[in-house]
């Protein structure tokens, strides 16, 4: 089996870049970037090959999804800037030793992987302050945070007062962070470009030197999670679970879809291996002090058929 990955940008840059190639199941395969729909419809031409997979970004990026330009049976649907920001997500916890709470995180930026990672890292408990170049932008996710966070006393508007113990930044601007952005920063904190080439040259420099770690974020930190949403897409278990069917006369609901009061439960469609319940209406389970002789008579029967 073989996979080409297909991404786009918001960058108006190249109209086609050929990037390294992304390693799947520990073979590497073909990666591209494409702004233009002339290129990736060439580029589906000439990879479709038997056992070909294309992993196509579905993110509207400049207004464009490629997965929903390309009408074939052979793909997936890929959204780059998710793993982006669970490899963030998992530098930062590796750089703290998986222990966030009391953490003081600076984020910099207002787009959709900064928005996504303040989000994952309050959910963490570290104390979050939003920093980017529109204030407008910034104010407007710090409310929507903290409408949506479990803590809104962890979302704060940064205001280059408050200590922190790790920057982070998603832009899509060069040497936006300068040298004046390490006084907010405690002893030895972590930097990390999430936005590659985000930080100066003068800012790497002297962070080095008083001991802070500068990151340059590698996705690669979530390939485990790649690999697992592939494999998931391509055999999921959960098929053989969900769905609906008749067992002995009698209707039967498996893997959450809700039955209609009275039908019978079972723990999964294909080879079941027992009757869960009968449905009471509203998506759970009825109580046996519930159960009329008609549905005890169902169990027992749809139940004997499983055995």
């Amino acid at each position: 089996m073989r996979f080409t990955f297909l991404s786009t940008t918001s960058k108006h840059n190249k109209e086609f870049i050929k990037l390294p190639d992304k390693k799947v199941f520990n073979d590497l395969r073909p990666n591209f970037l494409v702004t233009d729909l002339d290129y990736l419809k060439q580029l589906v031409v000439d990879y479709n090959q038997n056992d070909m997979y294309f992993l196509l970004d579905t993110e509207k990026k400049q207004n464009i999804s490629l997965y929903d330009e390309i009408n074939i049976e052979n793909k997936i649907d890929y959204k780059p800037n998710d793993l982006t920001m669970e490899a963030a997500d998992l530098s930062i916890l590796n750089y703290f030793n998986r222990r966030l709470s009391n953490k003081s995180i600076a984020i910099y930026g207002t787009g959709n992987i900064a928005f996504k990672l303040a989000l994952r890292l309050s959910e963490r408990n570290a104390q979050i302050y939003m920093y980017g170049r529109d204030d407008k932008k910034v104010n407007i996710c710090i409310n929507a945070l903290k409408q949506i966070t479990f803590d809104r006393d962890l979302i704060n508007y940064g205001d280059n007062k408050a200590p922190v113990d790790c920057l982070v930044s998603f832009v899509s601007s060069e040497e936006i962070i300068d040298e004046t952005f390490l006084r907010i920063l405690n002893g030895r904190s972590l930097c990390l470009d999430g936005g590659i080439g985000n930080f100066s040259k003068e800012f790497i420099k002297n962070a080095i030197v008083v001991g802070h770690e500068v990151r340059r974020l590698d996705v690669r930190q979530s390939q485990e999670i790649m690999d697992g949403y592939i494999y998931s897409r391509l055999n999921s278990e959960f098929d053989n679970i969900i769905g609906s069917s008749t067992i002995n006369g009698h209707s039967v609901v498996a893997g959450g879809i809700m039955g209609e009061e009275g039908q019978a439960i079972i723990d999964r469609i294909y080879n079941p291996s027992k009757v869960i319940g009968i449905a009471n209406g509203i998506g759970g389970v009825k109580d046996e002090s519930e159960l009329n002789s008609e549905e005890q008579s169902k169990i027992k029967e749809v139940q004997a058929f499983i055995e």
